[in-house]
This record gives structure tokens, C-alpha cells and sequence, in this order.
């Protein structure tokens, strides 16, 4: 009789059955590779980019094979979070219900993040939200949010004070700055000295 290894990890405050999730943005909300994996059996779900109201996206084309796999600029195209919550979340509940839903969550603003945790945050198939802040700041120039020590610092301390659960922060690996970054992201407040 074989036993099956014990693969569960803590992500945060998460209970994952095995380390092995979707990537943002390569997997929809599952709906699109349903027939071929099942979806159950993965540690958690990393939803597509929501945003508060829904986004268009880039002008095509949007991919472009290389020598060494493909580029993309989708753009974060959604159809924003009420349509997000009443179609995706409600379709992850009936054909993963046993599967942490791990939402990214992009925006234009400071604002627009947390309205969409806020609005989310009851949801009960949200287990953990990633905020993506190679979103583009448009307070800042349009400037992606992840750039700047300031403004990635701002949105992820936003984010943690807009909910309790589980909250990944998503960097750009096209930031001149993210050796800075990961240094200055320490948003949580200090343990209380004894």
C-alpha cells in the first residue's frame, strides 16, 4: 500500500495543500484549463488581474514568439471585480471548491486596490489576494507602481490595511529598482517589544 507524501505549506495565514499554483494571468480562473487539470488537486488558484471597473486591454498584437519562448502585453484585460465576482467566483466555487482562490488585484490608484479588496473581502471563495503593482500608477505619470520604493511601500501598506487575509505582493522583474524594493517592502508594524 503506498501513502501519498505530505506536501501541505503555510502561505501567510494559508493552508495550501501542495506548493503548486497557477501563475496570475496564465490561467484565467481555472474555467479555461478545467477539462484538462484537475483543479482540486492544485494547492491554490491565482485568479487573472481584477480591477475595480473592467479594462479593455492592449491593442493586439499581444504576443510574440522569441527565440527562447514568447513575450506578452495583455494588459490586464478583466471584466472588472462586480462582473468578476458573479461570474469567475461563483463558477470557482462550484468546480473548486476545495482549492484556495488566491485574487490579483490590480489598479490605477491607491484607491482603486483597495476598493477592490474591500469589495471582495466578504466574498467567502477569496482566500488571499496578490497585489500586482506593475499596474500602472496614473496619480504618478502612469508610472507602474512597483518602480517606485514610495509607491510600492504606499499600495501594499493600503492593501494590508484593507484586509486580514493572506496578501502576496506581485513585483515586475522589469523594476530597475527591485533590489531596493524587496529590502524596503517591510510594511508590517513591529512587534511590540517584551
Amino acid at each position: 500500500m503506498s501513502v501519498e507524501p505530505d506536501l501541505s505549506v503555510r502561505l501567510g495565514g494559508l493552508a495550501l495543500r501542495n506548493p503548486v499554483m497557477t501563475a496570475s494571468g496564465t490561467f484565467g480562473s481555472g474555467r479555461e484549463f478545467a477539462d484538462y487539470v484537475d483543479l482540486n488537486r492544485l494547492g491554490a488558484i491565482v485568479t487573472k488581474g481584477v480591477s475595480l471597473q473592467p479594462w479593455e486591454g492592449n491593442a493586439s498584437p499581444r504576443v510574440a514568439e522569441t527565440a527562447s519562448g514568447m513575450l506578452n502585453s495583455i494588459g490586464l484585460q478583466n471584466p472588472g471585480v462586480e462582473a468578476f465576482a458573479a461570474g469567475d467566483l461563483v463558477w470557482l466555487a462550484e468546480h473548486a471548491a476545495d482549492t484556495p482562490v488566491i485574487v490579483n488585484v490590480g489598479g490605477h490608484s491607491v484607491e482603486e486596490y483597495v476598493a477592490v479588496i474591500s469589495r471582495l473581502d466578504t466574498e467567502d471563495r477569496v482566500d488571499a489576494y496578490e497585489a500586482n503593482i506593475s499596474c500602472p500608477n496614473l496619480d504618478r505619470g502612469g508610472m507602474a507602481f512597483g518602480t517606485d520604493c514610495a509607491s510600492a511601500a504606499a499600495v501594499t501598506r493600503a492593501c494590508r490595511a484593507a484586509t486580514h487575509k493572506t496578501l502576496i505582493v506581485k513585483l515586475s522583474p522589469m523594476s530597475p529598482t527591485l533590489a531596493r524594493l524587496h529590502v524596503r517592502l517591510r510594511v508590517r508594524e513591529p512587534t511590540p517589544s517584551r
